[in-house]
């Protein structure tokens, strides 16, 4: 017993050796990572401003409507809802494919696609909305499997679905139309998905010719010729290359990052690209994400 009595000073002092070399080692890290990211947040263009610094490793995801954005902090795993109107940052349910697969279709509703193929269980996607308001999944109904006419096309009488909807979203790039009636957390056939068309045009063309009013959801920039997001009243689009006037169709801002507009047209929100620090030869030993920030737009 004396002689574990006279080792404990011995072990304390161990123990605080591996501690210091352990902190000694992690600091320097720590203070290049904060000086390359406040660099980062103070190299911004210009008419700029930070809204999320480069020092939370942050990403962001545009919102319909451009009143808030949807921002993942690396750094802490944080995620929330910025309100681009207050600055507030609103809490939303922990659900991980809001995190990893969730399209906005709103700044209340999310559409989730949950392809998991589970052991014992038959391949199926699963499709949900799940409503941030209250943190509940409502799946969707799959009009794409239900029975078809003799020649294997779609049975017009389920057309229904979509001319008794509420609110009908279309997303172009998943080719995929979600149809919401006003009682759809209560009625399993309120809520539907239907995507067995050939592209997001022809589900368009189709909402045309039925007389339903939609909802272009599809706000995720991809670098295309043909691909444009509009602004919230039509005044500009964001192309691949920057800002353009839509009456005129000339560029009057070039950047790239777009991310999402704002509410009120007044600018945009802009993911700007990391940087790579002690970079050697093809490898990047150190790389600092970049912030999230509103580009002013200039007044015409």
């Amino acid at each position: 017993m004396q002689n574990l009595k006279d080792r404990k000073p011995l072990l304390i002092k161990i123990l605080a050796a591996i501690l210091l070399t352990v902190l000694c080692c992690n600091l320097p890290g720590e203070i290049l990572f904060w000086k390359f990211c406040t660099e980062q947040d103070r190299e911004i263009p210009p008419n700029t401003e930070v809204i999320v610094s480069a020092c939370k490793r942050p990403n962001a995801t545009g919102v319909p409507g451009g009143e808030v954005l949807f921002v993942h902090e690396g750094r802490g795993g944080r995620v929330y809802l910025l309100d681009l109107r207050t600055g507030e940052k609103r809490k939303v349910p922990k659900d991980q494919l809001l995190v990893n697969k969730g399209i906005f279709l709103s700044s209340k509703l999310v559409w989730l696609e949950d392809n998991i193929v589970r052991t014992g269980q038959p391949s199926y996607v699963h499709h949900y909305i799940l409503d941030l308001t209250n943190g509940q999944r409502y799946e969707l109904l799959n009009l794409d499997r239900l029975p078809r006419l003799e020649d294997g096309k779609f049975d017009p009488k389920n057309y229904t679905y979509f001319q008794s909807a509420k609110q009908v979203f279309v997303h172009y790039a998943e080719n995929t139309l979600i149809a919401l009636s006003s009682d759809f957390r209560d009625n399993p056939n309120g809520r539907v998905v239907f995507s067995a068309m050939e592209d997001g045009e022809s589900l368009v063309q189709l909402m045309v010719d039925l007389g339903v009013g939609y909802e272009n959801v599809d706000i995720r920039f991809r670098y295309s010729d043909d691909f444009r997001v509009s602004s919230p009243s039509g005044k500009y689009f964001a192309h691949y290359d920057g800002i353009y006037l839509s009456e005129t169709n000339s560029l009057i801002v070039p950047i790239r990052g777009f991310t999402s507009w704002y509410y009120d047209e007044s600018g945009i929100a802009v993911e700007i690209p990391g940087s790579c620090e002690f970079d050697f030869l093809v490898n990047c030993f150190y790389y600092v994400s970049g912030p999230i920030i509103k580009l002013h737009l200039p007044v015409p």
